[in-house]
């Protein structure tokens, strides 16, 4: 098996090349700058790094012609909507032009197509990838663990997690080692993928839940402060403002340990190995 990340210096491209390595996949990252660091740090790895865009159909196709797969990531919302639309029309194209298997970090509820851009481009991928009968699975994370990196400073100094909950909210939290794993489970499993769509979450928290685990980890006292969707990064308040409202909840979380036999990291393990503790 030789698969095709893109996205692999991001949030779950990194992940799932990695994953890969450790599981002796062969592994070629599209990246846009070689002499990142992040790009860097996979090559150091053993990863093959091949310069190219994920808007691009040429560059997509070229990398793909010596690999079997291709894990499908648009990016996080550092991107334009337009820009991910690109992405994801070029590299569902390039998938079934070269007849790759897709493993696709989508996102729970994507189906929905809340008129949140950073959603809706992941459930048109999913529709996409149906309608032109390419041999995929859609991974499903929620809100993504890392997300709290951006407090952690808050957190250390002040003893305070401020995030863009409300107090009453619960959503499900992913690691994103774990969409690495699912995504390596899935392409070196000897079944193919059936378009089966996998959620990965590492359980239902309120931010008052996150804050004892730290408090457990950190043995100090954390205060959550819940903030609502207002205070989140202007390209992240649509996506914040829907999950408040409950829409990632409800997902079945056995599915990914039936499929595959990947169980979710509880949320501490996250914490722990990010070293926060």
């Amino acid at each position: 098996m030789r698969v095709l990340v893109t996205g692999a210096t991001g949030r779950y491209g990194y992940a799932a090349a990695l994953a890969l390595r450790h599981a002796a996949v062969d592994v070629t990252a599209l990246v846009r700058d070689p002499d990142a660091d992040a790009a860097g740090d996979l090559a150091e790895r053993g990863v093959r790094l091949a310069r190219g865009r994920r808007d691009q159909l040429d560059h997509v196709e070229d990398a793909l012609a010596d690999a079997d797969a291709l894990f499908l990531a648009v990016g996080g919302p550092g991107a334009s909507a337009r820009t991910a639309a690109e992405r994801a029309d070029t590299l569902v194209r390039a998938a079934d032009r070269t007849d790759a298997t897709v493993v696709h970090a989508s996102l729970l509820a994507a189906d929905t197509r809340p008129g949140v851009p950073l959603v809706d481009v992941r459930g048109r991928i999913d529709a996409d990838l149906v309608s032109r009968d390419v041999t995929h699975v859609s991974l499903r994370p929620g809100v993504p663990l890392d997300a709290f990196e951006r407090v952690r400073g808050t957190v250390e100094t002040e003893g305070r997690l401020p995030f863009p909950l409300d107090g009453h909210a619960r959503v499900p939290l992913t690691d994103p080692r774990d969409v690495g794993r699912a995504a390596a489970a899935a392409f070196t499993d000897e079944r193919a993928p059936a378009g089966e769509r996998l959620p990965i979450v590492s359980g239902t928290h309120s931010l008052y839940d996150v804050a004892d685990v730290l408090e457990a980890l950190l043995d100090r006292s954390i205060t959550a402060d819940p903030r609502g969707p207002r205070a989140a990064p202007r390209a992240l308040t649509a996506f914040y403002r829907w999950a408040n409202e409950g829409a990632l909840l409800g997902a079945d979380t056995d599915a990914l340990r039936e499929r595959y036999g990947v169980a979710p990291s509880p949320i501490r393990d996250y914490f722990e190995r990010a070293g926060w503790a």
